[in-house]
């Protein structure tokens, strides 16, 4: 199954990561491998994978697979296109369900409230239903 994760058809690649989510917890070892996958679309052109790869990285839900996931998320608050930024907060809230101490340590509810001044209304509302979330 991981050999499909570097296919370029987006819909294999679709059902390759809802694969990996659905088994993350059952064998993280093996998870951990299609981690690099995920973080290599995460810096893709086109921004729906970008966007993909990021939204399948925080519903992982294995604790120590989320250290991984900052760095692509970091990089998603300052993408250009709206669409990878909304799910960035959208990351922020199921990251902070795993790992709280990390969202605060790596400064994600700072770039959350943040993204409240963002330009654009969907990640704006977002922003403000993630942060619900949280608090």
């Amino acid at each position: 199954v991981l050999k499909c994760i570097q296919t370029p058809n987006i819909e294999i690649k679709k059902l390759v990561y809802l694969y990996v989510i659905n088994y993350a917890d059952v064998n993280p070892d093996l998870t951990l491998l299609a981690v690099n996958a995920f973080t290599k679309d995460s810096a893709d052109p086109n921004p729906i994978l970008r966007a993909l790869a990021l939204r399948s990285m925080s519903s992982l839900r294995v604790e120590k697979l989320m250290v991984y996931i900052c760095e692509p998320l970091h990089r998603a608050f300052k993408d250009t296109s709206p669409y990878v930024r909304k799910t960035a907060v959208v990351c922020v809230a199921k990251l902070h369900k795993v790992d709280p101490q990390l969202v605060e340590e790596e400064g994600f509810l700072t770039a959350l409230q943040d993204s409240l001044n963002d330009g654009n209304p969907f990640v704006v509302t977002n922003a403000i239903m993630a942060l619900r979330d949280i608090y």
